[in-house]
């Protein structure tokens, strides 16, 4: 089937939706296949819910017109989106990296809010389903898109920038993510270069974190670039330590509290104020947006519970975010301070050493109290002989239930397998 077709379908609809579960009528079903579905199988009951066309790429009632029919599913989605994004026309920030992507994308949404209509990446839908499906929602009424990019393999970014073609972007740094599909730390960092490769062949212009070394390496392949935080940059921006939650100053500006916790996030704050910065928002409403900014969804949430106060970083956690939330609470205030921590996912045959590290590092905080849990924490426990370790989550809340821990600040950390933040209401 043409492209040209499909679009000219696309335009008469109310959109894409690839789950039958969630249709609307009017929307275009589009029939992905994967490991345990076969969104073919659902043409017919889309139809019958309202569905103004579906997408098939197998042989499925072939005589309604509604029905159209492409060699592959995702593929015609990738060049749908792709074509839309070209007919749309306007600028594109791409976000890449291991982490803070999606803090940094809340970030820049807000900045730039304050002056511009702008789509951001709901939710992670950063990857090759999630942006194309991202790419179709933009509208004439926005002004802007602010599309996050994850990967866990080579070439994964290089193919969400063919599909997307941002204008600017950046990597917010390079941890040991994802090592299972990246093997390694240096091939980590050659995959979320592909942006910056992408980015100069299309002259386009990567905003750099100066103090970031990953960043200073990978400025190489970038021609165009637009720096900060510090004091020479074209965007500099102060961290003013010494409270629980960050503190920035820009040059001729007041003195700046956020309601982020962390020196890593401060970061995530410099890029945004940066990139709002280079597209002309106002320093002053760019400042009350970053000042203004409450984290959700398990991400550096700060949470006033009835018997503690709970960092709640549960979204995700590899070994770089994991240090640095631990090396935060070893900072921050607090005469109690637990530690509930979970597997560390998606490692393959890094994941002993690396939770092996990390539990030698906790052997010699005793500061903290550690309750680590999850098959991968064994590990964990073997190199840090004070803590507590449980095989399974039941067992945690049990302990949690029978052994309450009270006026204490807790970090509630793990990857999102681990779901910690069931455990929430027993903290």
């Amino acid at each position: 089937m043409e492209i040209e077709l499909l679009y000219s379908c696309f335009l008469r609809s109310a959109g894409v939706n690839t789950d039958s579960r969630s249709l609307k009528p009017g929307q275009i079903f589009w029939a992905l296949k994967g490991p345990s579905f076969n969104g073919n199988d659902f043409a017919k009951k889309a139809l019958e819910m309202g569905a103004a066309f579906v997408v098939v790429d197998e042989d499925v009632l072939a005589e309604d017109k509604r029905v159209l029919k492409v060699s592959n599913g995702l593929e015609y989605l990738q060049k749908l989106a792709h074509y839309h994004r070209l007919n749309w026309g306007k600028k594109i920030i791409a976000i890449c990296g291991s982490n803070g992507k999606t803090t940094t994308k809340e970030l820049i949404y807000r900045v730039l809010s304050t002056e511009m209509s702008v789509y951001a990446t709901p939710g992670n839908f950063n990857n090759h389903i999630g942006v194309p499906l991202c790419l179709l929602q933009l509208t004439d009424e926005h002004d802007i898109a602010v599309i996050e990019m994850g990967a866990n393999h080579r070439h994964e970014i290089e193919d969400l920038c063919y599909i997307s073609e941002p204008d600017s972007g950046l990597i917010t740094n390079i941890g040991k993510d994802h090592l299972e599909g990246f093997g390694s730390i240096d091939t980590c960092a050659r995959s979320n270069g592909e942006l910056f490769d992408f980015l100069k062949n299309h002259l386009g212009i990567a905003f750099i974190n100066t103090s970031d070394d990953w960043n200073l390496k990978l400025q190489s392949r970038i021609s165009s670039i637009y720096t900060f935080p510090s004091a020479t940059d074209d965007a500099p921006c102060t961290y003013v330590g010494g409270h629980f939650f960050i503190h920035i100053q820009v040059p001729e500006h007041n003195l700046v509290e956020t309601r982020l916790t962390g020196a890593y996030n401060f970061n995530n704050i410099a890029c945004a104020l940066a990139v709002g910065k280079y597209y002309g928002i106002s320093t002053t409403k760019a400042l009350q947006a970053v000042a203004s900014y409450e984290p959700s969804n398990n991400r550096s949430q700060v949470l006033k519970t009835k018997k503690n106060t709970v960092i709640c970083d549960a979204y995700n956690a590899n070994p770089s975010s994991m240090l640095a939330a631990l090396e935060n609470l070893v900072e921050l205030p607090g005469k109690s301070k637990t530690a509930v921590l979970g597997d560390m996912l998606e490692l393959g045959k890094e994941s002993k050493k690396e939770h092996e590290a990390l539990g030698q590092w906790a052997s010699q905080n005793s500061e903290i109290h550690f309750l680590v849990v999850g098959p991968e924490m064994k590990a964990f426990a073997a190199s840090c002989s004070k803590c507590l370790y449980f095989e399974k989550k039941e067992q945690l809340e049990k302990y949690l239930q029978d052994s309450e821990i009270e006026n204490s600040l807790v970090l509630l950390k793990g990857s999102r397998g681990m779901k910690l933040e069931t455990i929430l209401s027993l903290l």
